[in-house]
């Protein structure tokens, strides 16, 4: 294809614009279970235990490495801009993916404008316009995952050992961003390279053996020594799925997923399912991008993505691991069926980051303003009816935690709100539900579809509007 060196520029003129478009929503109010991680970086940070994380000041269950990112540009900042850090570190996370899947199409292909393709199909359907901004674990996990797995490759690819090390680094910051999950993505990337007879070769070798020794060893000395076993069990946590799903929940997975899959990469994958429909294969051109590791990368894939599509209860964001690799495909197919297909796809996601940007600055602050409710005033509210008494939760509902993390804020250096002691007499509490065994209801405040309600015991039901 030929393609002038203008046009390249030109598309990352375009990546940049949809970063930057990340950056219209940072400053919204909490979405979903967004305040999971801004109350856990808190609390640990007046705990100061930065192994264990806390949730209410009870044991969470989950690696602390986001609190690690988080916590440093909090203090910077001011804790009352948590949010704001929190999704700060997931949009630098989901830019850099995109870098990282172009350096490795670069390297796979020598080819400058696959590299950028693939990099803007990546930032353009799901991780721009939602899971690539919000302050989830996600967003960091899917860079450590996908930046071992591309390390790795590039250093089968080029001989470079010091690059293994790095892929075994990165392994790790994954799995103690999230699970024990990221070992296999990663080993299945590992599996799939090994169905090429020069990396068997290679991966077999020491310095290949010592660092991937070294990656277990951390796995297991953080899990015996570091926490003692108090963070949460993957497979424990799958078998469990697994024993309280219902047949109708495989069934739909089966066409649900692959569906929902599809639209998350939209424009793209219209695209390419387009080009491969009208040409009813995907064409491999002569000369040296015929070379492209098609094999390869189907492996990684298929392989990885098959759990998540047959087992139940998944959600899309589970795969978001695998979403660099998708885009690394989907950017290939469009651009081995020529050039006027290429330039329909960029047409199409100049378009949506366009969107993005009205989408961002209009549509959802009016969503928020219209649906969410007012957490910020709703916390405020709390404060001064609880003034002087204390103050517990049990809310871990989105509502619920978006308000604490609110209150935790305001109380900042103060401690943090915790789940109420077996024994208390006086005082009040966030609940769920109007649950007399905590208390009489005080108060209630309606957000977005849920209530949240202030329970109180004691001399605190008479204190307060």
């Amino acid at each position: 294809m030929n393609l002038s060196p203008g046009s390249v520029r030109t598309w990352w003129w375009l990546y940049a614009a949809a970063a930057l478009s990340l950056f219209t929503t940072l400053t919204l109010p909490y979405i979903g279970e967004e305040a999971v991680y801004t109350i856990t970086s808190l609390e640990m940070r007046l705990n100061h235990d930065y192994f264990v994380n806390t949730l209410y000041g009870t044991n969470y269950g989950r690696p602390p490495f986001l609190n690690w990112l988080i916590i440093p540009l909090a203090e910077m900042m001011g804790w009352e801009r948590v949010l704001l850090a929190s999704r700060l570190v997931a949009a630098a996370a989901t830019v850099t993916t995109g870098l990282v899947i172009a350096w490795l199409t670069q390297n796979l292909t020598r080819n400058s404008g696959l590299a950028a393709l693939s990099a803007l199909v990546f930032l353009s359907g799901d991780a721009l316009f939602y899971r690539g901004w919000l302050a989830y674990s996600e967003p960091v996990f899917t860079l450590c995952i996908f930046g071992a797995t591309a390390c790795l490759w590039v250093s089968v690819l080029r001989r470079r050992g010091m690059l293994l090390w790095f892929a075994v680094v990165l392994l790790a910051c994954g799995f103690l961003t999230k699970s024990q999950t990221a070992y296999l993505f990663y080993g299945v990337a590992f599996a799939a390279l090994l169905l090429q007879r020069d990396a068997r070769q290679y991966l077999s070798g020491v310095n290949s053996v010592l660092a991937h020794a070294a990656a277990l060893a951390a796995l297991l000395a953080w899990n015996a020594f570091l926490t003692h076993g108090l963070q949460n069990n993957t497979a424990g946590e799958i078998a469990h799925k697994l024993m309280t799903v219902e047949l109708g929940d495989y069934l739909n997975q089966l066409w649900a997923f692959p569906l929902e899959t599809v639209l998350r990469f939209m424009p793209a994958s219209l695209v390419a399912i387009y080009c491969v429909w009208r040409r009813r294969t995907v064409p491999v051109p002569d000369g040296a991008d015929a070379e492209f590791p098609w094999r390869v990368l189907f492996a990684m894939l298929i392989v990885n993505y098959l759990p998540y599509w047959l087992g139940p209860k998944t959600h899309i964001r589970y795969i978001m691991p695998l979403y660099p690799l998708i885009s690394l495909l989907l950017a290939a197919v469009i651009w081995r069926c020529g050039e006027r297909p290429v330039a329909i796809a960029v047409r199409w996601l100049a378009a949506v980051v366009v969107l993005r940007f009205v989408i961002g600055l209009w549509g959802f602050p009016w969503h928020q303003q219209n649906y969410r409710g007012d957490y910020a005033g709703t916390a405020a509210q709390i404060a001064a009816t609880t003034h002087g008494f204390p103050l517990y939760a049990t809310d871990d509902s989105a509502t619920g935690l978006s308000v604490t993390a609110h209150l935790d804020t305001m109380r900042y250096p103060q401690p943090y709100l915790r789940w109420p002691p077996s024994q208390w007499n006086s005082g009040f509490v966030l609940s769920y539900t109007p649950n007399v065994e905590l208390g009489q209801v005080k108060a209630s405040y309606r957000l977005g579809g849920n209530t949240l309600y202030l329970l109180c015991r004691g001399d605190a039901c008479q204190a307060g509007p």
